[in-house]
């Protein structure tokens, strides 16, 4: 896992200190994370299926998303983990969710990440970082809800969290 400087929060998402992520994974440090909703014209939503060799390997995901580095906005991270993740620019809006994401990947894990949602258009194409994900496809809102439900899970659980509240204030049904 690569590792980065990233700012440490409380249950507040004020900052609080700096430390490298994988020991805020380790121990169990809020820390942010940016993630990147894109709809293309048809009004399906743009979600990538990421590297098998990654955590999370083979789940779909956000369509682009990623850690904040320490001092970093979320909106500039969003928009470069779009752009090294899917090698596109497009305007992106805040999506006004914030998700408090608390789980284990393992046993030696305590992932404690708040992500921040972003959203935008783009109909394609995209030029993908093969090292982050293997596939990009759009999927309308009730294909997505059916994954939502599906056991074993194929969405990451940040993802699933975060489209859930986003559903739900959107006035979708579910």
């Amino acid at each position: 896992m690569a590792d980065e400087l990233v700012d440490v929060v409380d249950e507040n998402d004020k900052i609080i200190g700096q430390e490298m992520k994988w020991i805020c994974h380790e121990k169990g440090f809020w820390h942010r994370i940016a993630g990147v909703l894109l709809f293309n014209s048809e009004g399906k939503i743009w979600l990538q299926t990421r590297n098998k060799k990654k955590t999370g390997g083979g789940l779909l995901d956000f369509s682009a998303s990623g850690h904040i580095g320490a001092g970093d906005s979320s909106l500039r991270g969003a928009y470069r983990e779009m752009e090294e993740e899917l090698g596109i620019k497009t305007n992106l809006k805040v999506g006004n969710i914030k998700i408090f994401e608390d789980y284990a990947y393992d046993k030696n894990s305590k992932v404690k990440h708040v992500i921040n949602l972003f959203l935008g258009n783009y109909n394609g194409p995209f030029k993908i970082q093969e090292e982050e994900l293997e596939d990009i496809q759009a999927y309308s809102t009730e294909d997505i809800k059916k994954f939502m439900k599906k056991e074993p899970p194929i969405m990451t659980e940040g993802l699933k969290l975060t489209l859930k509240e986003y559903f739900k204030q959107n006035d979708f049904q579910q």
